[in-house]
């Protein structure tokens, strides 16, 4: 009897312990920040509105053809945007990017911008106009803001300027652009 008791007692623990384990939804393994990378790691972002100007408006879009040896050119349908679900080739091809951490961000880097900006950082329905812009300064990054320049042309030396949230900038891995401004 005595080998019985703790077989009983350690049995009902595990029934208790299973009439009160809390029941809510399934586990659900999507990630909303993840599924929002996914995206931007899937596709491109290429330019749909004021094409082959360094203000130029970019939009995601998928890549159906790479540019082949005698044609730099690569195919790509709009996913979102002015010309969502239109079919161009085009040589304006962003095909890297990477989300901005607090790192290291040096004045004169050019990185991604996106214009709108949600209320949730993550949401996918709000990543559909994007513009280049150079970094100026970078004191308040602790705080999850930047400021950056959107200049027009070559010549353009005093720049708009505006304060950027992080979590709407993106570094531009492939391929590297440079700021398009001439520094004596």
């Amino acid at each position: 009897m005595k080998k019985l008791i703790p077989v009983l007692a350690v049995l009902c623990v595990v029934a208790f312990a299973g009439a009160c384990r809390h029941t809510e939804e399934p586990y659900n393994r999507s990630d909303y920040k993840k599924e929002y990378e996914r995206l931007f790691r899937r596709n491109v972002f290429a330019q749909c509105e004021n094409m082959g100007t360094f203000y130029a408006t970019y939009c995601l879009a998928r890549l159906d053809q790479k540019p082949a040896n005698n044609d730099p050119r690569y195919k790509v349908t709009f996913l979102r945007g002015p010309l969502k679900g239109k079919t161009v080739w085009t040589t304006k091809v962003i095909t890297k990017t990477i989300p901005v951490d607090a790192g290291p961000l040096p004045k004169g880097m050019v990185v991604l911008r996106n214009y709108d900006n949600p209320r949730q950082a993550y949401d996918a329905d709000h990543i559909d106009r994007w513009h280049l812009g150079v970094v100026h300064d970078t004191r308040n990054i602790d705080k999850g803001n930047i400021e950056l320049e959107f200049p027009r042309d070559a010549n353009d030396f005093m720049a708009a300027r505006e304060s950027i949230y992080l979590h709407n900038i993106r570094y531009v891995v492939k391929p590297e652009v440079k700021d398009i401004r001439v520094w004596l």
